[in-house]
């Protein structure tokens, strides 16, 4: 058994005299051994604690899910959505319908999926916009490539009851070019397949249908694909998991985190039923 899994067996035998505040506080050392560089164990234990108080229904997950969480943010250079509010990445509750209980899933949001899009060096530009009815938009292919051309109309209501379609372009150093665009159904039908009862999808709508945007050209292989690290890349495809977190010697941190095989939905990101 683990340090983590042995200080949980023992949360779980004293109740009364250790909190999720002191397990951690307790391990800060194991922390220590597998933190990425320029992050501290406090910091960690800090970010855990705050991560914890602030999202709904986060205190009644797995503790040893919530710090996989917590690495996994951290090994991206990047704080919970409801630490630093910049919406890189969030940490929420799962219910997982095989046990019953709750479990934290890492989230990349739109910020942190740009993010890593431009630490691989090979893109000189991305956008995603939003596409509302009132604008002019239109794009189309022929021989000489793709084209599209967009000119918003300043007083479109916006929101997504009048969004029409979300697109993103990129030009990449090589020269190439990429445009990718999701109409507004195919989004609500990723929305459609998440779990999530709160989080981006409730209070950033558009910013979550841009970030499914980003995923598809991923998915599609039109993005590049040699993100900054391997941490980087498993942290896309694993997107919307509960992070196995493993030491220097391939050794998992936390022993029961992500024990059992679980599907992960391509589009949302996040794990299937």
């Amino acid at each position: 058994m683990g340090e983590i899994a042995k200080a949980r067996a023992e949360m779980a035998e004293r109740p009364q005299r250790m909190t999720f505040n002191d397990l951690i506080e307790s391990k800060k050392a194991a922390f220590q051994a597998v933190m990425p560089r320029g992050f501290t164990a406090d910091r960690l234990v800090q970010m855990a604690i705050s991560a914890r108080n602030t999202t709904p229904h986060l205190s009644e997950c797995d503790a040893s899910s919530i710090l996989s969480c917590c690495l996994r943010a951290a090994s991206l250079g990047m704080e919970p959505s409801a630490v630093d509010g910049l919406g890189r990445a969030y940490i929420l509750p799962y219910r997982n319908g095989r046990t019953g209980t709750y479990e934290a899933q890492f989230v990349l949001g739109k910020n942190g999926m740009l993010e890593l899009v431009q630490r691989s060096g090979l893109v000189a530009s991305i956008r995603t916009q939003c596409v509302y009815e009132g604008d002019d938009f239109d794009w189309y292919e022929d021989e000489d490539g793709l084209h599209f051309h967009y000119r918003p109309a300043l007083d479109a209501p916006h929101g997504k009851e009048h969004m029409r379609l979300v697109y993103l372009s990129a030009r990449l150093k090589d020269g190439g070019s990429v445009f990718c665009a999701m109409s507004r159904r195919e989004v609500e039908e990723v929305e459609g397949r998440s779990k999530a009862k709160s989080g981006p999808w409730k209070t950033d709508w558009e910013a979550m249908a841009e970030k499914s945007v980003i995923r598809r050209a991923f998915n599609r292989g039109m993005l590049p694909r040699s993100v900054e690290t391997r941490e980087a890349a498993r942290a896309i495809a694993e997107d919307g998991a509960t992070p196995v977190i493993v030491d220097g010697e391939g050794f998992r941190v936390f022993d029961d985190a992500g024990d059992e095989a679980v599907e992960v939905d391509a589009e949302t990101g996040e794990v299937a039923e």
